[in-house]
């Protein structure tokens, strides 16, 4: 058997110059994916610290939330569009077409186990164009609260009052709350004894009510309301004060409110119940 040495010399010299422009190839397709992402990442950087000077906060949240919206799309069309250019540069350009076309797309992002992201990112979608939230909103998404620090395509960044930063696929929002309207209702729900006078208890409660309001009218988006009764529980007769908050304030207007009506309550001799279980021995009355 007779082997050409030249042949193969040849061939493999074909193989590596082959090699080496496809590699030089994928590594000038990065480097232009790393200089678009980091323009992009410039822009929306730049755009999001413009967008904190405007003095309409409506506005400011709008063109942060696009911006960051805009960054994620951005990432994943660059993404996609690099792993696209580079499965053509090492042949399989065709062949890639040529499933696409014979299993479908739909088939295709199956077979990857893609359905959930899919569903996250037709998810986020909505959510922005529908403008449910924006950055800097302070949400309850499903049972979790806190403030929106970035909206992505395929995920939801919360951070909540002790700083954890929360996750959610878009995909798995159900319930939105948005407390970031022109005032958010403080409710604090007071109990009393059943011996108590009831008109003494409304005005004690109007009377703290009234008071906090005239001291805080700041952070107060109206004056205050004591209703009459709202309950008759198994150790007490509920009463409640609303007061309309400015947004985002109403869980300290609760805090101080239950604070100040303790006080009160320890002033007037009144006693805010707890929960008493009465044991009828049969044997005590025979």
């Amino acid at each position: 058997m007779n082997i050409n040495w030249n042949d193969i010399a040849e061939k493999l010299k074909l193989d590596l110059s082959n090699l080496i422009v496809n590699v030089i190839g994928i590594l000038f397709i990065l480097l232009l994916a790393r200089i678009f992402l980091n323009m992009l990442t410039k822009f929306t950087t730049k755009v999001i610290a413009r967008s904190k000077k405007i003095d309409d906060e409506s506005r400011s949240k709008e063109l942060v939330t696009s911006m960051t919206l805009l960054r994620s799309f951005g990432r994943y069309s660059i993404y996609f569009a690099a792993m696209a250019l580079i499965i053509n540069q090492l042949g399989f350009g065709s062949a890639f077409s040529s499933i696409v076309t014979a299993a479908g797309v739909g088939a295709l992002i199956i077979s990857l186990g893609a359905q959930s992201i899919i569903k996250d990112m037709i998810a986020g979608a909505f959510i922005m164009f529908e403008r449910q939230y924006a950055v800097g909103d302070f949400v309850k998404i499903n049972d979790y609260e806190g403030t929106v620090t970035s909206l992505a395509m395929r995920c939801t960044y919360l951070k909540n009052w002790q700083g954890q930063q929360i996750i959610i696929p878009n995909g798995q929002i159900g319930t939105v709350v948005n407390y970031s309207g022109d005032f958010n209702m403080a409710i604090v729900e007071v109990p009393v004894p059943y011996d108590e006078d009831p008109d003494r208890i409304f005005a004690v409660l109007k009377e703290v009510a009234q008071t906090y309001y005239e001291n805080n009218r700041e952070i107060c988006y109206e004056e205050p309301s004591v209703n009459g009764i709202n309950s008759f529980d198994d150790s007490s007769i509920g009463f409640s004060i609303f007061l309309k908050a400015v947004k985002r304030n109403h869980y300290k207007i609760q805090r101080d409110l239950r604070y100040a009506v303790k006080k009160k309550f320890d002033e007037e001799g009144i006693d805010i119940p707890f929960t008493q279980i009465v044991v009828h021995n049969e044997g005590e009355n025979k």
